[in-house]
């Protein structure tokens, strides 16, 4: 049995950062069911209108306009079990684009920790170093954590504006620390996710800087502790949305079967 049969990490066009006109919900379920997905979660970027201090990007893509999707959702979903979550942000010191109220509303919520090419709204210009930016990672990740309001953290330790340097980067951060931020997301319940930028080399991409196994070790240890995961291709176009079939490979080589994932996810697998 595949058990890279979710994606709950979908952008639609409603996401400012998605150029795809057919990006919509209804393509990207009928896609989703050809590729033997039996659930799909659409996690377009949000800050929430009723919080203070969204970037002038952020600030148009608020609840009314994420929860469009709804009413674009096809009767037939081909079998597809539809989610409508969010990707929303995470800026540090407790900085959080979604109030509770506002995560009632969804189905679930993935908070990033390492949107760092976010220039002085998640990123302090000064922090340009590895060991500084690895130092941050870590910070941000257990803030998350702490947080209270996410269902999964997307693409964790990912140092987005870094990606050529992230070999390096998680070089800094020792098993020790790992174990204690995944072990306190564990407790936590909240999801760990598993995404195609991790891994170029097993979707055929040379990626100087960013090899698989410096994420390998990551995970392996999140497993160690009892993590549970997720899987998102964090596409932001149509035919970007098969990428996430590219994980199994790495999933079972890290040992993760149906107890490891999300039990809401889970739950829907006969």
């Amino acid at each position: 049995m595949r058990i890279v049969n979710h994606d709950i990490h979908v952008h639609t066009f409603l996401s400012s950062c998605s150029s795809d006109p057919k990006a919509t919900p209804e393509n990207y379920i009928r896609r989703a069911a050809e590729l033997g997905l039996r659930t799909i979660g659409f996690a377009d970027h949000l800050w929430d209108g009723g919080v203070p201090g969204a970037s002038r990007w952020y600030a148009p893509q608020d609840l009314n306009h994420i929860l469009q999707s709804k009413r674009m959702l096809p009767e037939d979903t081909q079998g597809v079990r539809v989610l409508i979550g969010c990707e929303s942000e995470y800026c540090g010191d407790g900085k959080v684009g979604l109030s509770t109220e506002g995560a009632k509303q969804l189905d679930f919520v993935l908070l990033p920790m390492s949107h760092f090419h976010m220039v002085n709204f998640v990123r302090p210009e000064t922090v340009t170093e590895p060991r500084d930016v690895a130092e941050l990672l870590v910070q941000r990740f257990l803030e998350v954590v702490d947080l209270g309001i996410a269902t999964g953290i997307a693409h964790p330790f990912l140092p987005l504006g870094f990606i050529d340097q992230a070999d390096e980067i998680i070089s800094k951060i020792s098993d020790m620390q790992f174990t204690d931020c995944f072990g306190r997301a564990a407790e936590a319940g909240v999801s760990i996710e598993i995404q195609p930028g991790f891994f170029p080399q097993a979707l055929g991409i040379e990626k100087p800087g960013l090899h698989d196994e410096t994420y390998m070790r990551m995970f392996s240890v999140a497993k160690q502790v009892g993590c549970y995961f997720h899987f998102g291709s964090d596409a932001h176009s149509l035919d970007r949305l098969d990428t996430v079939l590219a994980l199994e490979k790495r999933v079972r080589e890290l040992g993760i079967g149906e107890d490891d994932i999300l039990p809401c996810l889970r739950a829907e697998r006969s």
